[in-house]
């Protein structure tokens, strides 16, 4: 019974872990294929030249409509609600993306459900908000 209890702990052992029986052990490097750096991406750059592109065509119309105000969440960070408005959306105070200043205004997704004709589309899928239609001002407090 005792030999029988030690082929079978042996063969067990050696089917499990080959070190433990006594068998070469292979070790396997694989060689970890080299990627070329990529070129430095403009895709940060696309939001001040947005930001830039509407200032410019608020400055060429001149009209006495005042042109929308990119008003988008996704153009914007440090965002902070500092309070509601009485239209009942809310105030915030926050800082475009890639550009200096903080400013005070609301955000174009939530007056887009109050008040949907205050929205205007802008390119690359963003919204702005036209505050005059609102009676509402944005402004730069810092």
């Amino acid at each position: 019974m005792r030999k029988f209890f030690w082929m079978s702990t042996a063969l067990t052992l050696g089917a499990l872990s080959p070190a433990l029986a006594g068998g070469p052990i292979a070790v396997v490097e694989e060689e970890t294929p080299l990627v070329a750096a990529k070129p430095a991406s403009s895709a940060g750059m696309l939001i001040p030249l947005l930001l830039i592109g509407v200032v410019i065509a608020v400055a060429v119309s001149g009209g006495d409509d005042t042109p929308p105000a990119p008003s988008d969440i996704r153009l914007k960070e440090d965002i902070q609600r500092i309070g509601t408005n009485r239209l009942g959306l809310g105030v915030y105070r926050y800082r475009y993306k890639g550009l200096d200043g903080v400013y005070e205004g609301v955000m174009a997704h939530e007056v887009e459900v109050m008040h949907p004709g205050a929205i205007r589309a802008m390119p690359y899928g963003f919204k702005a908000v036209n505050y005059e239609k609102l009676g509402l001002e944005m402004r730069r407090v810092a």
